[in-house]
């Protein structure tokens, strides 16, 4: 059995993925709430300046001076002139009719001025129509940014949905988080830092599990132990590096020998060993030789070339990990000892 292709790497990408998709929504929540919340004192002033625009009328028509209601009118609208205040529309509709409101306002105040220098029936009726006219484009400068907020207030209910989409997601970033931390762990424990192919805890584990299910169906498999052939001089002459670069192009070979129902683990230094499931001992004898003769064909670091040694053991009734094991080891010191790069069978081990 081949190292099956870890998911951490896509789950990380989704789970980053997700991340974005959180925070995008949150900054549109936030930006929506700020907007509603800014939209709400803008069309408070908006109403102010309308309500103010009656009361200078009156009062000046009246008689009665207006100046301080005049000075927060043009305090207000210098506000939103200077876009110290505003309401954030695609189309800039709402600062479109504060500006046509200004241009009003300025000829109610030259009206008003007007009526005060001189209280004449002409200057009466100029200030009634400028001051009307200035109230209905107010009045249209609040309606428009009511609309206006009230197509927000439709998107914040959509963001709501995102709000709870986004606890939905961060459920689920969770449960990817333990997925990839579990999958991270199991490697860890399972796998052989050098090579990433299994370790000899996780092939103990498997080799045991295979005897209880062939036990139970009935069904054989055999083990081959594998070995480099003076593998000690090619540390000793080239170093640890290149010994560890071996070892790892090594199970490259043997991984494209196997199928990848097949278990392939390393069990020690330069030791490997492979669990082929489902396999007689006849087929596990082509299997080794398969192995050994792409080992030999091969060119590894340095130009060298590398073989092998294996012994090969077939389960029998009875058999646990230590007697097969020790029946398969047994097969690889006999075929060092005939002259290695070789493949040897044991059949039976006293016990």
């Amino acid at each position: 059995m081949k190292l099956p292709k870890k998911k951490s790497s896509v789950l990380l990408i989704f789970t980053i993925f997700l991340l974005f998709l959180i925070s995008c929504g949150g900054s549109y929540n936030i930006y929506t709430i700020n907007s509603i919340s800014n939209d709400a004192m803008v069309i408070n002033k908006l109403g102010t300046i309308r309500g103010s625009l009656q009361r200078v009328a009156k009062l000046e028509l009246s008689g009665e001076k207006s100046d301080e209601i005049i000075n927060k009118i043009d305090l207000t609208l210098s506000e939103f002139k200077t876009e110290k205040i505003r309401m954030f529309d695609k189309k800039n509709d709402v600062m479109d009719a504060i500006k046509s409101v200004d241009s009003s306002w300025l000829k109610v105040k030259t009206s008003i001025y007007s009526f005060r220098k001189e209280s004449s029936e002409e200057n009466r009726l100029q200030l009634l129509k400028d001051s009307e006219d200035a109230w209905y484009k107010t009045n249209s400068m609040v309606f428009i940014s009511q609309i206006s907020a009230e197509n927000k207030v439709s998107k914040f209910k959509l963001s709501s949905i995102a709000f709870f989409l986004n606890i939905i997601l961060s459920i689920i970033i969770i449960f990817l988080i333990k997925r990839y931390v579990k999958d991270a762990l199991e490697e860890m424990v399972n796998n052989d830092g050098l090579t990433g192919i299994y370790n000899r805890r996780f092939f103990s584990e498997f080799l045991h599990n295979e005897i209880v299910r062939s036990e139970r169906y009935k069904k054989t498999f055999s083990l081959i132990m594998l070995d480099i052939d003076f593998f000690k001089s090619i540390n000793d002459n080239y170093g640890h590096d290149i010994g560890d670069k071996i070892l790892q192009e090594l199970v490259g070979v043997v991984n494209k020998s196997i199928r990848k129902s097949d278990l392939f683990a390393r069990v020690g230094g330069e030791e490997f060993a492979v669990i082929a499931t489902e396999t007689t001992l006849e087929n596990a004898i082509l299997l080794a030789e398969k192995i050994r003769l792409n080992v030999e064909e091969n060119v590894f670091s340095k130009d060298l070339k590398i073989t092998i040694s294996l012994g090969i053991s077939q389960y029998s009734d009875k058999d646990d990990t230590n007697i097969i094991f020790k029946r398969a080891d047994n097969a690889l010191y006999k075929a060092k000892g005939n002259g290695r790069n070789r493949s040897e069978v044991e059949l039976d081990i006293e016990i």
